[in-house]
This record gives C-alpha cells, sequence and structure tokens, in this order.
C-alpha cells in the first residue's frame, strides 16, 4: 500500500498491523516492501528514518506499559552526550527496564532488564515512558572514562538537575558498585557548560596544573552586559572560547563569534581560541593558555 493510501494518522509513525486493520488496510498490503517490521505485529513506514526515536516507538507498542527506555537509549531521546565508542554491553539497539522481574521482554534488538523505580522517569515529547536523565547519568557514568562522564554530567547539570539533586542522586548510590566513579564525576561537574569539548579542555587545564577557569560566567562593564565566554579567568581577564565546526560554517555564528571576541577585547581582555584540531594537541593548546595567563600576571 502506498504510504499515501494510508489513513493520515498512520502515515508518519510506527504502528501496530492490528491498529491498521482496525482502520480498514488490507491485511495483504502490510506485507510489502512498504514497511519495515521491527516486532511481530508492527510495522514502520520505510520513508521514516531508522534512528533511535523510530525504533523506540516502534518498541512501545509492544513494550508493557510500566516499562522505560534507560540507559544510552534515553541519552539519546534526551540529547544528552555520548561518547562514540561505547563499552560493549552498553551497544545494544535500544535499553530498556522494568520494575518487577516477570515483566522483563524479550525482544529482538532490545537489551531488557529490572529495578525500574517509578519516580525516576518522566515523559518525553512523543510519549515514550524514559528514564530521568539525573538517573541515566548516574546509571552509565561508572562505565565510562572520566572525561565522558564528567561531559555528560555537564550536560545533566545545564538542563535537568541542580548540584544538590545531582549529590543526592549519588549519596543513594552508597555502598554500590561504580559509586567511586560516580564520585569522582561529580566532583568536576561544574555548572554553565554547553558542550562537551568545553568539558574536555576545561579538564584538560585542570589536569595541567592551571587555574580553574568559571564557566560560562557573564562578563560585564558599567556599560552593560558584554559577553559570555565558555571559559575564562575574570581577574586576569583571559577568556577561552572552543570553536566547533558550526562555528566555520554557520555565516551568522561566525559573524557573531568576532563581534563578541572584538568586544571583549575592547574590554581588555585576551580572548583564545581553542578548536577541535588543538583538542589533539594537548601540550600546545595547555602552553597557550598558560602563556596567556602569565603575561597578565597570574603566578603559575
Amino acid at each position: 500500500m502506498s504510504r499515501t493510501l494510508l489513513p493520515p494518522h498512520l502515515r508518519d509513525r510506527p504502528f501496530a498491523v492490528a491498529e491498521a486493520r482496525a482502520a480498514g488496510v488490507p491485511a495483504s498490503s502490510l506485507r510489502g516492501r512498504g514497511y519495515r517490521r521491527p516486532f511481530r505485529g508492527v510495522r514502520v513506514p520505510a520513508h521514516l528514518p531508522d534512528d533511535v526515536l523510530t525504533r523506540c516507538l516502534a518498541a512501545a507498542l509492544v513494550l508493557p506499559g510500566e516499562a522505560a527506555f534507560c540507559g544510552p537509549t534515553a541519552a539519546l531521546l534526551c540529547d544528552l552526550p555520548l561518547p562514540r565508542r561505547l563499552p560493549a554491553h552498553l551497544r545494544a539497539p535500544l535499553h530498556v527496564r522494568v520494575p518487577d522481574p516477570g515483566g522483563v521482554p524479550h525482544l529482538p534488538g532490545v537489551r531488557s532488564g529490572e529495578g525500574l523505580v517509578p519516580d525516576a522517569v518522566r515523559r518525553h515529547a512523543r510519549g515514550l515512558r524514559v528514564l530521568h536523565p539525573l538517573h541515566t547519568w548516574v546509571e552509565l557514568a561508572p562505565h565510562l572514562g572520566h572525561v565522558d562522564a564528567v561531559a555528560l554530567g555537564d550536560a545533566v547539570r545545564r538542563r535537568w538537575a541542580d548540584g544538590h539533586q545531582m549529590a543526592e542522586a549519588v549519596r543513594a548510590q552508597h555502598g554500590r558498585r561504580g559509586v567511586v566513579r560516580l564520585r569522582e564525576a561529580l566532583a568536576d561537574v561544574r555548572d554553565g557548560v554547553d558542550s562537551p569539548p568545553e568539558t574536555q579542555v576545561r579538564l584538560l587545564l585542570r589536569g595541567a596544573g592551571l587555574p580553574e577557569p568559571c564557566c560560562g560566567r557573564d562578563v560585564v562593564d558599567a556599560s552593560g552586559w558584554i559577553a559570555r565566554p565558555d571559559l575564562s579567568w575574570p581577574a586576569a581577564k583571559v577568556a577561552a572560547e572552543y570553536d566547533g565546526e558550526h562555528h566555520r560554517t554557520d555565516p551568522r555564528q561566525w559573524a557573531a563569534d568576532i563581534r563578541r571576541r572584538e568586544l571583549l577585547e575592547a574590554a581588555g581582555w585576551t580572548v583564545l581560541v581553542v578548536t577541535a584540531d588543538d583538542l589533539q594537541h594537548p601540550a600546545r593548546t595547555v602552553a597557550r593558555v598558560q602563556d596567556a595567563l602569565a603575561r597578565r600576571g597570574v603566578r603559575l
């Protein structure tokens, strides 16, 4: 059956075969190449992307009502940063958790577990039950490298939880496996961080013994607000900005970056730009920042 012949409410989402049949769609038309069949009794129109959201919407049609997406799946649904290479046990297409052992589903491409706490679940914009980002961080951080665990924590702190809530969540893990790594990550989580590369730069500089920068602190003078650098040392009037690829390819972003740096420099600031290439040369990056701070009289 052509997409245009499906009822409008079925054209742009996964659906149950029973729902389509109830809407008058012939069974024979649901066997064609126009659909993917991820689970028994479920069809996905072939024009839809094969991404995590579409897969979750399809899985939700056959999962128990009390199930919730967790782990890397929850992180992706909530736009939380994950490393490109995950530990092997985290690489399943979808991760799901249920409250009780008897409700653990067995579905192709779905890694299922028990122990879901109902209070830890939130509703996704598309109606999916998803583990709250704070609990997702608690679950994943012990399995990640330190920088990745902190970057994930920074993202949670920015949008989903304050410092007190994060500390309470870590305390609740007392005595459990991985809590030491979780505490270590929490110690380096900061507010005001906008991206994982900013976390990487900050931890690089800290690890080299440089003074810890402020994250996302507003710069103001007598005339008002000037800018909000990614990283800054206000007393020395030194700022470091991480520029990703979109800063170069987006004309508006590029123009805004130039204007912001001109304003900072006019106010007496030294502005350093850090790129992905700089992160491949950590010693060089540390030396640049160290030199800028030293020239401003910071004792290192």
